[in-house]
């Protein structure tokens, strides 16, 4: 953005070196006077000669001083005039991006020369007319009578851009130069404010914010230059030269009313100072703007629309090692629920000199309108730990609390690895300072000791109030514990020892002695904080004691304890009783010259300490070797099984293992009833069980507590079946545990296999039924079976009746209806039942049909009723006596078992009647012919004896 100006500069033979003095200054003044009225110029200068120097180039206009004294060191080269190929080295060296360039800047070409071009491999004419030439305003001045000449005045000509000699000048000397001045200064200027500049700093307001660089460089913030868009300008007290920063002219139009320069600040690195600028209205979100040797650098954009990112800056150097750290950024109007604020931390990388997010702070949130971030300043080190702290004001902070005063502001203090510590350390409300106090917290400035007490202190503005908060004196401790002996013996019936608890004042600044006097440590010792039953006590029998030392750089108290067997140590005896120190400062008076000395916020005022148990182990961590094998029937039926009994062996053949558990974890319908334990076996308790879920229940049984030695516990778990349906999948898990260090879990588990008991009992109320088949006539009978038992689980039972229907092809048999008592109940009988072939004892020639009927009470009676067709059955039952019609229960067995098994059948027998039919014909005609030949033959006698 600006205007880039390149200076080629004749640097060749024919130039006395008095001369060559005069075309530098020529330059210098130039320079030196633009430098003040341009704040958008940047300079480069080019010597040609036998050779093309670049003495400087766009890149190094950041400090003026330094650029001009560049100036004043220049050294002539001498030789030939190659003024074509110079102009060619500043569009290929000096106009380009690489060494600074911007696109969107005004280009100037200034050509110093003392005559016509000589030994130039370069065309002139070719140069100018270069489509880099583009744009570039080009002015020739040159010096001498040589240019009396057509051929070098021509020259002259054709270097000057524009269709006249407006660019052109001429003088006689060197010494004329100076009058050139004013003439060339104008039309450069006019340049710069071709596109309006000259009209953009009017309202630019310099020193809405300031900074202090050093002793000779203040930092100004615009916010008004360039319609509103803001800058920062960089002002040189010693030689009155100033640099004026923003983004380029084209982004600047685009982001107007951005206020850059709203609050400034520098951030010292190894590289030099980085120059910080917020622009709070940027894009409608703010834009913090990082600017290096006049160039910008860094871009951190704002969040939020309308949080006022980068209203205000605080750069931090947390270790005071001279470099900065963190850049804290505020967004006092960030919004959640209402404007509360935000304060974003950005980290300085060191290896690329950027800044990136690392973290974001906040007040309490119960204030939705408290512009946290509104004001923030770096205080000093204010807590003594070395490293720098922060205050931020939150100045609407309960206003909406009816209350008279509002307004807060919040300590961070700063911590390691160049860090701000996350949580604040205190919060200062306009209430606690006096009644009345409105927007407290507006501004903020620290890091000076305005009570001439060595310690930092903080002025904080509000409505028509300044308020000065003394610093007070932050105390550091070490608190320590050693016991006496260091262990307790678990088998010792009683045990005393000695407990030492020491106070050791760490502070880092010797004014924190002020008022240590009449200052005190109060303190209170908790025993054996960690179990609901402590295993140590006090002489008097208290677990709890208090008292006071008074402060100094060493002081302890010598507490006598009392260890305990028992209930408490069969409890636990392998893990460590903790003690709870827990202490505060405690003044004897009010009448204190100095101000009360306070605990750091940060040192934890409770702290724990272990008294171990002596533990008989091999090496310093103790590890049990368990090994676990269990032994159970798996086979259940519910409704006949009455108890479950799981056979248990645990063996350790490593260290002691200290706290031996068993949890079992089983289904609710086992009721645990007892364990029984092996006479020559560790002891074994087992608790009430407990519900883990709604279908299991957990039980946990102590194993040789409190020490499980290298031995073997057998034992058995014996539980009451529930006659009840299992809800989940079946299985007792039994996991063994111990406190020992980097033990593992011992587990095993057990898939039980249930099944649910039964009793059905299949009967017919006739055994043998009759049929005369000589009749021939059809008959109706009935098949009745009849299920008697228990079914207390509702199984599905299936009762099958084979009907012979069919005997070799001829039908004997219909099946007419089918009929149950209970049937309506839930069971289920189909009239039409299905076909079966089968061969049932040994009959291959009978058809029969299937009557299935599903029962699921505990009985039922079913009926078969069936239409006997006996005519014309003598032939095809002459061989036949009987038939049978049997019937079966069946269930899914997978499920349920049936205890009378031998009482799931049951048969009908059908016994066929026959009569012998005799012809009479046959007998007629046998007698009549037999009687005829009785009648001859009494005849023939009759004859013989003469009685005929």
């Amino acid at each position: 953005s600006g205007t880039e100006i390149a200076f080629i500069l004749d640097g060749s033979g024919s130039i006395e070196p008095e001369d060559f003095e005069r075309a530098k200054a020529f330059i210098h003044k130039m320079m030196k006077t633009l430098y003040k009225k341009c704040f958008e110029c940047n300079f480069a200068v080019v010597q040609y000669g036998f050779e093309i120097r670049t003495e400087f180039d766009l890149r190094e206009n950041w400090d003026p001083q330094a650029t001009l004294q560049k100036v004043v060191d220049i050294v002539q080269v001498c030789n030939v005039t190659r003024t074509a190929s110079a102009m060619q080295h500043v569009l290929d060296s000096i106009f380009t991006e690489s060494h600074g360039s911007s696109k969107d800047a005004a280009k100037v070409m200034v050509v110093l020369t003392d005559g016509e071009i000589l030994l130039d491999e370069r065309n002139l004419t070719a140069v100018i007319n270069s489509p880099q030439m583009a744009g570039i305003e080009r002015y020739a001045i040159g010096v001498g009578d040589a240019f009396k000449k057509p051929k070098a005045l021509n020259e002259l000509r054709l270097i000057a851009s524009g269709p006249d000699d407006t660019n052109v000048f001429q003088v006689t000397n060197y010494s004329a130069l100076d009058g050139l001045l004013s003439t060339l200064q104008q039309s450069i200027i006019g340049i710069e404010g071709v596109q309006g500049d000259a009209l953009e700093y009017e309202l630019a307001q310099a020193g809405f914010s300031v900074q202090v660089l050093d002793e000779k460089v203040l930092m100004f913030g615009a916010v008004g230059a360039f319609d509103w868009s803001g800058g920062i300008l960089l002002y040189d007290l010693a030689t009155k030269a100033a640099v004026f920063l923003n983004e380029s002219k084209e982004e600047a139009t685009q982001a107007k009313y951005s206020y850059l320069g709203y609050s400034v600040a520098v951030a010292h690195t190894a590289r030099g100072p980085l120059y910080v600028a917020g622009a709070p209205r940027h894009s409608m979100r703010g834009k913090v703007l990082v600017f290096q040797d006049g160039h910008l650098k860094q871009s951190l954009p704002g969040e939020q629309v309308g949080s006022y990112f980068g209203s205000e800056l605080c750069p931090l150097d947390v270790n005071h090692d001279g470099v900065t750290d963190l850049l804290l950024v505020g967004a006092p109007f960030f919004h959640i629920g209402g404007e509360e604020g935000r304060v974003y931390v950005y980290r300085l990388e060191t290896e690329t000199g950027s800044f990136t997010l690392e973290e974001h702070l906040h007040g309490q949130m119960t204030s939705p309108f408290a512009r946290f971030g509104f004001a923030v300043a770096s205080i000093g080190d204010i807590n003594g730990d070395g490293y720098e702290d922060i205050a931020i004001g939150a100045p609407l902070e309960d206003q909406l609390a009816k209350s008279s005063s509002f307004g807060s502001i919040y300590i961070f203090n700063g911590d390691k690895d160049r860090k701000i510590k996350s949580s604040f350390s205190q919060r200062i409300k306009a209430s606690d300072i006096s009644s009345g106090l409105q927007y407290f917290g507006q501004s903020i400035a620290g890091g000076f000791d305005l009570t001439n007490d060595g310690l930092q202190d903080i002025a904080v503005g509000s409505l028509e109030n300044v308020i000065v908060l003394r610093s007070k004196p932050v105390v550091h401790f070490l608190t320590s514990m050693r016991f006496n002996p260091e262990r307790i013996h678990v088998f010792q019936n009683t045990s005393n020892l000695t407990a030492k608890l020491c106070f050791d004042r760490v502070s880092a600044l010797p004014v924190a002695q002020q008022g240590l006097a009449q200052l005190y440590i109060l303190y209170t010792v908790e025993l054996d904080v960690k179990m609901p039953k402590s295993r140590v006590q006090f002489e008097d029998q208290n677990t709890t004691r208090s008292g006071k030392l008074l402060v100094s750089q060493h002081v302890c108290s010598e507490l006598q304890l009392y260890t305990l067997v028992g209930d408490p140590c069969d409890f636990d005896c392998f893990n460590s009783v903790f003690l709870k120190v827990k202490h505060k400062l405690y003044k004897q008076n009010d009448n204190m010259e100095f101000a009360l000395p306070v605990l750091d916020r940060y040192q934890p005022s409770e702290m724990h300490f272990q008294l171990p148990y002596k533990k008989n182990c091999n090496k310093t961590i103790c590890t049990a070797d368990l090994t676990l094998t269990t032994q159970i029937q798996k086979d259940l039926v519910v409704g006949h099984t009455k108890e479950v009994t799981m056979n248990v062996s645990l063996t350790n053949s490593g260290d002691d293992s200290y706290m031996t558990t068993m949890v079992l974890d089983y289904p609710k319908n086992l009721h645990f009833k007892k364990v029984t334990v092996e006479p020559s076996s560790p002891a074994v308790q087992c608790g009430q069980p407990t519900p883990l879920t709604s279908a299991v229940l957990s039980c946990s049984c102590r194993i040789g507590h409190p020490v499980f030695k290298k031995t073997t516990a057998k034992f058995a778990v014996i539980w009451q079946l529930d006659e009840s349906i299992f809800q989940e999948k079946s299985v007792i898990t039994i996991n063994i545990t111990n406190i020992n260090e980097n033990s593992t879990i011992v587990t095993e588990e057990h898939v039980l296999d249930v099944r649910y008991a039964l009793t059905a009992v299949l009967t017919k109320p006739v055994s043998l039924m009759y049929v005369n088949v000589s009749e021939g006539l059809l008959e109706n009978r009935e098949f009745r079976f009849n299920v008697d038992g228990e079914n207390p689980f509702n199984a599905t039972l299936h009762l099958q009746i084979w009907v012979p229907i069919r005997i070799q092809g001829h039908t004997i048999i219909t099946v007419k209806n089918v009929s149950g008592t209970q049937l309506l109940l839930g069971g289920q009988c189909p009239r039409q039942a299905l076909s079966c072939f089968i061969a049932f004892q040994g009959v291959r020639d009978v058809q029969y049909q299937c009557v299935h009927c599903s029962i699921h009470t505990d009985g039922d009676n079913v009926t078969v009723t069936a239409e006997l067709s006996l005519s014309n059955t003598h032939q095809f039952l002459k061989s036949r006596t009987v038939l049978l019609v049997p019937g079966k229960i069946t269930f899914n067995r997978e499920l349920y078992l049936g205890l009378k098994e031998e009482n799931h059948n049951a048969e009908i027998t059908l016994v066929f009647l026959k009569e012998e039919v005799i012809d009479p014909l046959p007998v007629i005609i046998g007698s009549c012919f037999g009687g005829l030949l009785l009648l001859a033959l009494i005849t023939v006698l009759l004859w013989k004896v003469g009685i005929i």
